[in-house]
């Protein structure tokens, strides 16, 4: 079989943050990276003791924390910016919100239905378009990270013997 050619296009990842019936789809991202997603306490950590046994720690905590560099233009800073404030008025968990990242362009995908943001980004100005980094903390963020080109036959074939699953669109011909 020949090489397969994948692709990946900014343009085509797509964030969503949804709650109370609004929904806004991110846009005016920073230059370079401009989504980072990071899990705070990691799902299996080593443990080995002073006679060599060894074992590890189990965690089921998914909670992480996305970071979204928005250029300063960016009409998404001041949804942000009120969802935040929404979200200090009441404390409430009234305004937590929903989020979705997919790389249409691949198979990665993030999901969350109780984020809120963690609060304002620095600011600074200067003689170009400055980046705004918003923190958002996610309360158990599903993931399935993905590559973005056609599988190839075996790699369709491991990933069911291990119980994944392939959109035929993936499937290499």
């Amino acid at each position: 079989m020949s090489e397969i050619l994948a692709s990946y296009s900014p343009e085509d990842v797509v964030i969503v943050i949804s709650t109370n019936g609004f929904s806004h789809t991110i846009n005016g991202y920073a230059d370079g990276s401009f989504v980072n997603i990071s899990r705070l306490v990691l799902g299996s950590e080593p443990y080995s003791s002073s006679d060599n046994t060894n074992a590890r720690v189990v965690r089921a905590n998914k909670n992480s924390t996305i970071t979204l560099s928005l250029a300063q233009t960016s009409e998404s800073n001041d949804v942000l910016s009120q969802l935040l404030k929404n979200d200090s008025i009441t404390r409430d968990s009234t305004w937590l919100f929903s989020v979705l990242i997919k790389d249409n362009t691949g198979r990665s995908e993030y999901f969350s239905r109780q984020c809120y943001i963690g609060g304002h980004p620095d600011s600074n100005f200067s003689t170009t378009i400055d980046s705004r980094d918003w923190m958002i903390h996610c309360v158990s963020l599903e993931q399935n990270i993905g590559g973005n080109g056609q599988l190839t036959p075996s790699t369709i074939d491991e990933l069911r013997a291990i119980g994944g699953e392939v959109e035929e669109r993936w499937v290499a011909v």
